[in-house]
């Protein structure tokens, strides 16, 4: 999947949870009213008497209860899920929106007429920056701006996949070598954001239950080791048991 359009995805699904949460309870309870009947269950919550407690004086007043059992469970629930829902979004597609904006220029070519050259030359720079490696880059970003300036009419909604066979197709490769390099460098750009879900993988096929007493500086060590064994296949260990038995011996008195 492109960027752009996965970002598109996921700011639409944050506006519909956001609706959701002011207007989704409503519809949630008479779906739910609807189940209880298929299975002939009692569709009313219980009301629980609500404890009362001694407050003294000076002392900052709590949260009234809420007394209403249908109020009560949309704040204490339908809000925590939804917004534990938004949270999550933002929270595991963070990068994604900084990724847009390093290589934004490159990710639709509808536009490109409606930007300034200032800020065209600015945006290709970042894309330079960002392509650059201990002082050397693949690109330059001027010649990147005139490029782009300079590249054939296209059709609206053009996007960096469609863009790129383009280029391929009319053999313009030599002509415009430095879109044809950022252009690549664009479309596969990852989307996912599985690493996190990789780890967890992980510990789950090395915490078993046999194992349920490790302490947390060992389990931490054997999830590294494991996620990056094909680094662990390049390890002496006999190197490694040395340096152990080193910090580990102990002098025994005669």
């Amino acid at each position: 999947m492109q960027l752009d359009v996965a970002i598109d995805l996921i700011n639409k699904a944050k506006t519909s949870l956001a609706l959701y949460r002011e207007s989704g309870f409503a519809g949630a309870q008479t779906t739910a009213k609807e189940l209880c009947e298929d299975m002939n269950v009692e569709s009313q919550l219980k009301q629980k008497r609500i404890r009362s407690t001694k407050r003294h004086f000076a002392y900052e007043a709590a949260d009234e209860p809420v007394g209403d059992a249908l109020k009560n469970l949309e704040i204490s629930f339908f809000n925590v899920v939804v917004d534990s829902a938004l949270g999550s979004l933002e929270d595991r597609f963070h990068s994604l929106n900084e990724v847009q904006e390093k290589f934004g220029v490159l990710l639709k070519f509808n536009n490109i007429e409606k930007i300034s050259h200032e800020s065209l030359k600015s945006q290709c720079a970042k894309v330079e920056t960002t392509l650059s490696c201990n002082g050397e880059s693949d690109i330059n970003g001027l010649e990147l701006a005139q490029e782009i300036q300079n590249l054939p009419s296209v059709p609206l909604q053009t996007t960096a996949l469609e863009m790129l066979p383009l280029i391929h197709v009319k053999q313009l490769e030599e002509l415009y070598p430095n879109p044809w390099i950022a252009l690549r460098v664009a479309v596969t750009l990852p989307v996912t954001v599985a690493s996190a879900e990789r780890s967890f993988s992980k510990l789950k096929l090395i915490k078993t239950y046999l194992r349920s007493t490790m302490s947390q500086e060992r389990l931490s060590g054997l999830a590294v080791i494991s996620i990056n064994r094909e680094l662990g296949k390049h390890l002496n260990y006999d190197d490694v048991i040395d340096d152990f038995a080193s910090r580990k011996w102990r002098r025994v008195k005669v």
